[in-house]
């Protein structure tokens, strides 16, 4: 899960989005899912550095083809173009992570 600290600087985001793109490239399923200030990599370009937002447009590479949004609020139709994502309650993310062999949060 990356969440994001709102004002916080990037680096946990993109230490984990490494760690996803590390995983995706060494064959291990990854269910990955953005959820607080996360989200806002999530739309359209970002104002500012957007290496991370670049960063993760490039997660189809790495045969994550699709990310999650935990409770992105009421706006899903200004989600980026270049991924495929998909909108998670806490349920299905509380499913999700009980499934899952290893939970990581950035």
């Amino acid at each position: 899960m990356l969440s994001g600290v709102d004002g916080a600087d990037d680096i946990a985001l993109r230490a984990g989005t490494d760690l996803a793109l590390a995983a995706g490239a060494f064959g291990q399923s990854v269910t990955l899912v953005f959820a607080g200030d996360a989200v806002r990599l999530l739309r359209p370009p970002v104002v500012g550095d957007d290496t991370l937002w670049r960063l993760i447009g490039s997660l189809p590479y790495y045969d994550i083809d699709s990310v999650y949004a935990l409770e992105p609020g009421d706006t899903t139709d200004a989600w980026r173009d270049d991924l495929s994502i998909v909108a998670m309650s806490p349920t299905e993310w509380h499913s999700a992570a009980l499934q899952a062999d290893i939970v990581m949060h950035y």
